[in-house]
């Protein structure tokens, strides 16, 4: 990766959704925080309980992916980070809800660089609606695919595998288990497909504990 190209900066942003935090949102967000002195991380979908839904990428909404809450994935990634090296006072979030994006000025301020990835056209959408709500977007790398999802980390709890533990962090890997996420997974997926058949009705058990 040729980062050199991008000037140091004081200030700057990364973000996700990060359900959960895995290996390659690390390679990211530690290749944004080596970019800047402080690094604010977005965690987008903060609200897991609302029924906002992203003409983007409705998918990204449903309840069983988006298993953790704002503070357990800010958790996660500040966990991550400490063992990776980072100091805890070069890094902080903050909500960023690219699900609503006339909301995201009340949270980061455009003259924060936003650095990014492309690795699916979900990633181009997304700088484009960053660039319209006057955010100064840099992308750090573009890759045909991407090496980790969040839907096969997730996929493979629900079945009780475990080859999701070689894909994500010590801290998630713990957090995975400390939160029973597995069946949280379960029951969320359960709501899923019930409220297909009866939409709305169940959509205020999202994110329950």
């Amino acid at each position: 990766m040729e980062l050199s190209r991008f000037p140091r900066v004081a200030e700057a942003s990364a973000h996700g959704r990060f359900q959960p935090f895995h290996d390659d949102h690390l390679e990211y967000v530690l290749a944004a925080q080596g970019l800047c002195d402080f690094l604010w991380i977005g965690i987008t979908k903060y609200d897991v309980t609302s029924t906002d839904l992203n003409p983007l990428g409705a998918v990204r909404e449903r309840p069983e992916n988006n298993p953790l809450t704002y503070f357990e994935r800010a958790q996660i990634i500040r966990g991550s980070l400490i063992e990776a090296g980072v100091s805890g006072s070069a890094f902080g979030f903050v909500p960023f809800p690219i699900e609503a994006p006339q909301r995201l000025h009340s949270f980061m301020a455009t003259n924060v660089p936003c650095y990014t990835t492309i690795c699916e056209q979900w990633n181009r959408d997304k700088i484009d609606v960053l660039k319209a709500q006057g955010y100064d977007v840099r992308v750090l790398w573009e890759r045909p695919t991407k090496k980790i999802t969040g839907a096969a980390v997730r996929n493979d709890i629900i079945e009780g595998g475990s080859a999701w533990q070689s894909m994500v962090p010590a801290a998630t890997a713990r957090a995975v288990e400390q939160l029973g996420l597995r069946n949280r997974l379960v029951r969320l997926s359960h709501l899923d497909r019930a409220a297909e058949s009866a939409p709305g009705e169940l959509r205020s058990e999202t994110g329950t504990q």
